[in-house]
């Protein structure tokens, strides 16, 4: 009687040595050299196993793609999930977001998921994730301080803080840097502004009166 055919990522514990390494692996060719770069033959290469480990663990790349996005989805909100709690959630939000490492990775997620379905589907549902956790931290710090909700919305908030990190980490990659010092700058105004409304009213009474 021939065995019954093997389907989807095998996850045993003999397993999780080599699995490990691939998704690691694949992770680093992908911020280093780019998606397209991310062969399995490259990938089994920079992981230090056989080619055909690759589909072994993954029937198709997708399926790899999809445990590397994941593997790193998870740290990556479990650091956001800490902003919460952070002294300073604004300043958290800002670093957390400037780091160049997983904004390059993040990058080739969305440059992969015009290709590919799946990964477009779950890019979508993990950015969803951390945008309602970035829009609690912020939500916190405006109660905290009296700030009006709906003149300064908690989602636009926190969007124009982590959006601009990550901007700036891509724009930093390929050597572009005019202007960034004076952003950064301007950034930082507007979040210690956020910790003490009465200066927001302030600008906004000199911005009325122009």
């Amino acid at each position: 009687m021939a065995a019954p055919r093997k389907t989807g990522t095998k996850t045993g514990t003999a397993d999780t040595g080599a699995r490990r390494r691939l998704i690691e692996a694949t992770a680093k060719v992908m911020r280093e050299e780019g998606y397209a770069a991310a062969t399995s033959r490259r990938v089994a290469a920079e992981a230090g196993v056989k080619q055909a480990l690759v589909y072994y663990y993954f029937p198709t790349m997708d399926d790899l793609f999809v445990e590397v996005l994941r593997s790193g989805a998870e740290a990556s909100l479990q650091r956001m999930r800490d902003v919460l709690t952070d002294d300073d959630p604004l300043q958290a939000l800002w670093l957390i977001n400037s780091d160049s490492r997983s904004t390059r990775l993040n990058t080739e997620f969305m440059a992969l998921a015009n290709h590919r379905k799946a990964i477009g589907a779950e890019l979508a549902s993990y950015a969803e994730r951390v945008r309602d956790i970035e829009t609690a931290a912020v939500t916190l710090v405006l109660r905290a301080n009296g700030v009006d909700l709906d003149t300064y919305p908690p989602v636009a908030v926190s969007m124009l803080i982590s959006q601009t990190a990550r901007s700036l980490c891509n724009e930093d990659a390929v050597g572009v840097t005019q202007g960034h010092d004076e952003l950064r700058a301007f950034v930082q105004r507007l979040m210690g502004a956020l910790k003490k409304p009465d200066s927001l009213e302030h600008a906004a009474r000199i911005d009325s009166d122009g």
